[in-house]
C-alpha cells in the first residue's frame, strides 16, 4: 500500500514547481535532490556562478540573480517579474538574508500565487530577533544565557544583571558576525556602538564556555500546531575551533529539547521550519537555546539522511495534502570536507576526536558539500570558500 501511495505523490508532486532562493548555499544540494525525486521542478537562484548549487544536476533552471542584501528592491523586483514569467507553485528562502526579505514580503509575493514557506513577518521577528526570542524563553522558564540591552535599560543594570564576560550580539545576524567579547567597560565602549552602527540594534548576553556540547534541533510546526518533523545532532566539530560553523555533526535522540523548543514555536505561534542553535553550559550541565535560524540550516543535509525529509514536509504543505510520518534513524554521521580540512590543520586533537577524522567512508558518513552522484557542487564550493577565505572581510567576520 505504501508503494502506491508514494506513486500517487509523486504523480501530484509533478504538478510542482519549486523556487529555492540562496541556490548558491549548501543547503540547497539536499533541498534539490529531494525536490527532484519528488518529480518536482526545481529552479534556483544564484548570486554566483562558483557555488554549490550553479553545478548540481538537481537543478532543471538555474538564474543568476541581484543580492537581496545590496538591493533589496531591486532583488524584489527581479523576483516578482521572473515569477510572472515563470510561475511557481513554492518559493523556500534558504539563508537569513532571503529569509528575512521573504517574510517582510510575503503577501506581496504570494499575491502572485506562489506559497512562501516563511512565517510572516510579526510571527518571525518574535523568533529571529535575538534579544526578543530570550524574552520568550525567560517568559516560558526555557533556559538561556542572560541577556539585556544597555539602551533600553542603562549599562551598569544591563551589565549587573549579565555580568563579565559577555558578548555583544547583534539582535539580527548570521553565524558569529559582529559578536565581540569583552572583559570590561572600556571594551564595552570601544565596541557597542560601533557595532550598532554596522549590524543594528544590539544586546549583550552571559558569556556561555564553548566547551560544552553544541545541539542544532530542527523542528516543522504545522497549522495545527503539531511538529511533522524533528531532528537532532550534536556539533561534533567546528570551524574556528573556537565556536564556528560545524564541520562534522552526528545525528542523535534528544526527545527532551523536541519537546522544550516545541514549546517555544507555540508561544510564537509559529507555522514552518526553525532550526534552534543550543549549547550544553559546562558550569552546570545545561543544554541552552542561543539562537533561532528561521530557516533551512546549512547541515540540513543530517536530517535528510537520518530519514526526515523536510523538502516533501514544505512540499505537502504547499499543496495542502496530509504530512506523512517520518522513521527517525540517528547514528549518522555528516561532514564539510573543506572546512574539516582546516579543523584538522588548526586542532590539537586532531588524532583523538570522536567520530574519528579518519574516518571517510562507511554507511553512515555522509558529506554536505556533494556526493559520488553530484560530485561538481564540492570543487564548485571549494574553489568558493577560498574566493571567501581571500576576502578581508569574511576572514574578519569569523572572529569575534
Amino acid at each position: 500500500m505504501e508503494y502506491y501511495l508514494q506513486k500517487v505523490r509523486k504523480f501530484i508532486y509533478m504538478k510542482l514547481r519549486a523556487l529555492l532562493l540562496d541556490g548558491h548555499t549548501i543547503q540547497a544540494l539536499p533541498m534539490m535532490k529531494a525536490l527532484t525525486r519528488l518529480n518536482a521542478e526545481v529552479t534556483i537562484f544564484c548570486e554566483d556562478r562558483i557555488s554549490y548549487g550553479y553545478f548540481s544536476r538537481y537543478a532543471r533552471h538555474r538564474v543568476l540573480c541581484p543580492a537581496p542584501k545590496t538591493d533589496e528592491t531591486a532583488y524584489l523586483n527581479f523576483l516578482l517579474e521572473y515569477i510572472r514569467m515563470h510561475p511557481q507553485d513554492l518559493v523556500i528562502p534558504l539563508f537569513n538574508d532571503t529569509a528575512e526579505f521573504a517574510s517582510r514580503h510575503k503577501a506581496e509575493i504570494e499575491t502572485s500565487g506562489s506559497k512562501v514557506d516563511i512565517p510572516a513577518w510579526e510571527v518571525f521577528i518574535r523568533g529571529h530577533d535575538k534579544e526578543l526570542l530570550m524574552e520568550a524563553c525567560k517568559a516560558l522558564g526555557i533556559p538561556h544565557p542572560r541577556t539585556a540591552n544597555p539602551e533600553k535599560i542603562g549599562y551598569e543594570k544591563a551589565i549587573g544583571y549579565v555580568g563579565y564576560p559577555c558578548l555583544i550580539k547583534p539582535n539580527l545576524g548570521a553565524g558569529a558576525k559582529g559578536i565581540k567579547i569583552i572583559h570590561s567597560r572600556e571594551n564595552f565602549e570601544r565596541y557597542y556602538q560601533t557595532t550598532v552602527q554596522k549590524f543594528g540594534a544590539s544586546c549583550i548576553q552571559e558569556f556561555i564556555p564553548q566547551t560544552g556540547t553544541q545541539y542544532k534541533v530542527q523542528l516543522y510546526r504545522s497549522e495545527s500546531g503539531a511538529i511533522v518533523a524533528s531532528s537532532v545532532y550534536e556539533k561534533s566539530r567546528y570551524y574556528p575551533l573556537d565556536g564556528g560553523t560545524s564541520t562534522c555533526n552526528l545525528t542523535i535522540e534528544r526527545p527532551d529539547l523536541v519537546g522544550l523548543y516545541a514549546r517555544v514555536l507555540d508561544y510564537l505561534d509559529w507555522v514552518g521550519m526553525a532550526d534552534f542553535d543550543c549549547i550544553e553550559d559546562p558550569r552546570d550541565g545545561i543544554v541552552k537555546l542561543m539562537e533561532i535560524n528561521p530557516r533551512v540550516p546549512g547541515t540540513i543535509k543530517a536530517s535528510f539522511i537520518s530519514g526526515v525529509n523536510f523538502a516533501e514536509v514544505m512540499v505537502d504543505r504547499a499543496l495542502g495534502n496530509g504530512y506523512k510520518s517520518y522513521r527517525y534513524m540517528p547514528g549518522k554521521i555528516l561532514r564539510n570536507f573543506a572546512t574539516e580540512l582546516l579543523w584538522f590543520y588548526k586542532s590539537g586533537d586532531r588524532f583523538h576526536t570522536r567520530p574519528n577524522w579518519f574516518r571517510f567512508f562507511g554507511k553512515n558518513v555522509y558529506y554536505a558539500d556533494g556526493a559520488w552522484s553530484d560530485p561538481l557542487p564540492m570543487i564548485a564550493g571549494f574553489l568558493g570558500g577560498i574566493k571567501k577565505l581571500a576576502s578581508a572581510d569574511f576572514r574578519k567576520s569569523k572572529h569575534k
